[in-house]
């Protein structure tokens, strides 16, 4: 209960704020890391630095941030790295439904990954994932070396194998581990070298909204091994790649554009009914002093009447009869 009210009372305050005029919606950016924030912020600066992308980029670390501001009308795309199953919980419905309008998402690591996402990882970011691959790379590296599958605008500059640095990546096994391929409405733009599972996926919904699954990008925080995030973002590839992703999932999805135009639609039809109110109270208090005036002619015209009528009974009728 406590969560609707905080969503409502959001929504609620958006909608003021944009009903008097106070601007514009501008497009968010929102990337979300309960694990680490510090990952969160590294992120943040790359879109803040791609010249491509004139978003604003907000930093958060609470998952009911994350379905709050799906709800809100100018969230334009959800960046989500989550490392631990809690940090996912009850963000399904919120996130199904932003999609379905037309969001932008792009989700690393554990929202891939079925047994802690459940259905986000089959519907949001459809990677199927049950099973971790944690084996190095064929250059016995822990990186994942990435080949491309299918040309996309996720790869707009970058080659067609490249190795990023990660702990491992998620994947849909059978019970030897092997990688099994799941029939569904998505697109593998790049897969894992090793184990043939896909480290990129899009997905397109019906009304035009937008994900990227990315379930290899799996690093740490201790800035002492390999697979520090700090040695990942310093990479060109991976810059490459999460900003392609991100202008991919935000600038082509449909739910702001689709919004924002339902917004001007409404505040210049409010215009208008603010002009056409403003011109029937113009019009009342025309006909309301016309009336005045009127009124106060008959009551002067009546007002002489009687005065005619008093002289002539009480002035010069008596003169008369004298």
């Amino acid at each position: 209960m406590r969560r609707i009210i905080l969503s409502s009372l959001v929504v609620f305050l958006f909608a003021c704020s944009i009903a008097q005029g106070e601007g514009d919606p501008e497009p968010n950016i929102i990337i979300f890391t309960a694990g680490d924030p510090v990952f969160a912020g590294m992120l943040a600066d790359l879109i803040t630095q791609d010249d491509r992308i004139d978003s604003e980029v907000e930093v958060v670390s609470n998952p009911e941030v994350i379905i709050m501001a799906s709800l809100l009308p100018n969230t334009e795309c959800i960046v989500i790295y989550s490392d631990h199953k809690d940090q996912v919980n009850g963000l399904y419905t919120s996130l199904s439904l932003y999609l379905q309008q037309g969001g932008g998402l792009v989700g690393m690591r554990e929202v891939c990954y079925e047994p802690s996402a459940l259905e986000l990882a089959e519907e949001v970011f459809p990677v199927f994932a049950n099973d971790s691959n944690r084996n190095p790379n064929s250059k016995g590296k822990r990186a994942r070396t990435y080949i491309m599958e299918n040309q996309h605008e996720v790869t707009s500059g970058l080659p067609e194998t490249f190795d990023l640095l990660s702990m491992g990546t998620y994947i849909s096994a059978d019970d030897d581990g092997n990688y099994l391929p799941v029939p569904g409405d998505y697109e593998i733009v790049y897969r894992d070298e090793v184990s043939n599972s896909p480290l990129l996926v899009t997905h397109e919904s019906e009304k035009g909204g937008r994900s990227v699954s990315m379930p290899g990008i799996w690093c740490v925080n201790n800035q002492r091994v390999d697979v520090y995030y700090g040695n990942l973002v310093a990479e060109d590839n991976f810059v490459r790649l999460f900003t392609n992703s991100v202008l991919w999932a935000a600038k082509g999805s449909t739910r702001y554009d689709t919004i924002s135009t339902n917004l001007t639609a409404k505040l210049e039809n409010s215009d208008q009914e603010k002009d056409e109110l403003r011109r029937r109270a113009e019009e009342a208090d025309k006909d309301r002093a016309n009336q005045r005036l009127i009124l106060l002619i008959i009551v002067w015209g009546t007002g002489i009447v009687v005065c005619v009528l008093v002289i002539w009974k009480l002035v010069l009728a008596p003169v008369e009869t004298a």
